[in-house]
């Protein structure tokens, strides 16, 4: 992919939060904005992972399922 350019107006707290940022993880402002997306990015995809593990887990099917699955596998079977 060809890098984009894009525009960004920040405000003098965002500018200096970025530029503290940069400093810290020895990069330039651009890179420090790319990893910034990226560690934001990633973060959301684990929210929306913990979101979908939340309603399964609140599914009385899914539950219900589970148990049977359980009670499956606990019950001794003579072959």
């Amino acid at each position: 992919m060809t890098p984009e350019t894009i525009s960004l107006r920040l405000d003098e707290e965002t500018y200096r939060e970025l530029e503290e940022l940069a400093a810290a993880w020895r990069v330039t402002l651009a890179e420090a904005i790319g990893v910034a997306v990226h560690e934001a990015y990633v973060r959301e995809q684990y929210r929306r992972a913990a979101a979908e593990l939340d309603e399964w887990r609140n599914n009385p099917a899914y539950r219900a399922e589970v148990a049977d699955a359980r009670a499956e596998v606990e019950e001794p079977r003579v072959w």
